[in-house]
Parts: structure tokens; sequence; C-alpha cells
């Protein structure tokens, strides 16, 4: 595993169950949403052939007679259509930040394979069309959804290299929920994700396992600090202006991101990992619409 870390398959595996464990009560926000796409089980924002009434409209050369509402011809002698809500089947595409930033740490790792977890499970649940990727650096794979909890063992085994994760080169469905899961501690332009999350119509959603380690350390003195994803190590001196300076850049970075996703109606929750998931998931997350409760 890159960053030095190794993890049995059983410990991994539990962090999976975590998320699984979530799936049970909470979920997708798929109800804040119309959605377009293949047939299938959810309202979509088209008109079709399901069984739910929505509306009618005026009848023109072409249109399916079996639609034409008869009883309303017999009152008023004009032709008119009836209109239903098309049925669509949502799909998910989940893209993991497969970066050794993501897995350095026990805690962060184990919140990265939950989040997945669950994003995977509340998608089954809810019977939807699913894909899974993991991406570092310009390495992208797509994994087996079929899997179950090997799943887990995938994410974590061999990190990926690359310092920043190119999610673009993934190829999202149109019209499709895009969960991403990532700590955002990478270089370059937000916007070039951003406009990628959704792009053909797509919704986008960032789950950011977080870390009080990473976003206040208790650094001081002369300390070797090592690159996770490089491995250059460098010597520095940390007082306490370097540390306000760094709090400072780093809360400004996810600001930022969050503004680049707010722009685009994407959607962004950190998640931390110093308390369980389910505890996790009930605040920015559930604030933030990211999830929700089932039912």
């Amino acid at each position: 595993m890159s960053g030095g870390a190794g993890y049995l398959q059983e410990e991994v595996r539990r962090w999976w169950r975590a998320g699984e464990e979530c799936a049970e009560v909470m979920g997708l926000p798929l109800g804040r949403k119309v959605w377009r796409g293949v047939g299938g089980d959810w309202q979509g924002a088209g008109v079709g052939d399901s069984l739910e009434f929505e509306d009618h409209r005026a009848y023109f050369p072409g249109d399916d007679p079996r639609q034409i509402n008869w009883q309303a011809y017999a009152r008023t002698g004009e032709y008119s259509m009836k209109v239903y809500r098309e049925e669509v089947r949502v799909m998910v595409d989940v893209v993991v930040d497969g970066t050794a930033s993501q897995f350095y740490r026990g805690d962060k790792a184990a919140r990265v394979v939950g989040l997945v977890g669950f994003v995977v499970a509340a998608a089954r649940r809810a019977g939807i069309s699913l894909r899974v990727w993991r991406v570092g650096g310009e390495r992208v794979e797509l994994l087996d959804a079929g899997m179950g909890s090997g799943l887990a063992d995938r994410l974590v085994e061999g990190g990926c290299p690359g310092m920043r994760p190119a999610f673009e080169r993934v190829e999202l469905r149109g019209h499709s929920l895009r969960v991403v899961v990532s700590d955002l501690l990478f270089p370059g332009d937000g916007a070039v994700v951003g406009d990628w999350l959704v792009r053909s119509g797509g919704r986008g959603l960032v789950l950011v396992p977080q870390s009080r380690g990473e976003s206040d350390p208790g650094w001081g003195g002369n300390l070797e600090f090592e690159d996770v994803e490089s491995g250059v190590r460098e010597g520095r001196r940390v007082g306490d202006e370097e540390m306000a300076a760094y709090r400072r850049a780093y809360a400004a970075h996810f600001a930022g991101w969050r503004e680049v996703l707010r722009r685009r109606g994407a959607g962004m929750a950190r998640v931390p990992v110093e308390e369980g998931l389910l505890g996790a998931l009930q605040q920015e997350a559930l604030r933030e619409g990211v999830v929700e409760w089932w039912g």
C-alpha cells in the first residue's frame, strides 16, 4: 500500500460493513431531482408511456391515436392527448480517489472504504444501475461493482501513483448521479473537475473524508516531512506563524472547492474520520443534502 500502510482483509471488510449498515437507514438524495435517462423505475423529466398520468396537451398530426383522450373529445369535440410521466432508471457512477493520501492513515482509509461501501449499498438498495471507478494519477480502473465486500480489498490494494487523480478521464454516463469520494488534497484547477462532474446532464456529489490531523495538526519545532504521494522528504522548522499560514491555506483550499462545486450545482460534504460513520454523515452531509434518510 502506498504511504507505508498495510491493512488486514478482516479490518478492511469491517470498514465496508459499516458503510452497508449506514445504507439501511440513509441513502443518496434521489428524491431531490427529476431524472432523465433510460426506461426504468424513477420519475423522469420527459414524457412516456408509464402508468402515472401527468397532464393533457393538444393533438398534433402523427401522434399515437392510442393516447387520445376520447372522453375529452366527446365533451369538447377537440382532440387532446394524455401525457404520462416518463419512468427512468437512475444511474450512479462512483469515482474513488485512489491516490496515497487517501489511505496513509488507518482512520482515513476506514472512512474512504466505509463511504464507498455506503454509496454502493445505497444504490443497490434503490435498484440503481451502478459503476465504480478508481482513479490515481493517469491510471483509471473500472472495478467490478458485483464484487460485494471484495470491492473494499480492491480499493486499498496497491496505491495509485500520481499527485493528482485525473478524474476527467472517467467516461461518465449521461444524466447519471456522480459520487466522488476524495480528500481533494491535490493541486490543480478545481474547475476542470467541476465541469467534468456535471457534464452530459449529470448531477455531482463529493464526499470528503477529513482528518483533524490534517486540518489542524499539532506540529511544532524541527520536523521532517514526507510527501505521501511522491515519497520526498524535507526537513523544516515549524513555528506558530507557519502553522497559522498552513491553517489559512487549508481553509482557503476547501472554500475554493466548495465555491467551484456550488457554481455548478454540485454538492460537497466533509465527513470527519474521528467518529462513527453514521454520526459523521449526520453532520455536513445530511445538512447539505448530499445524503438523506430513507423514506
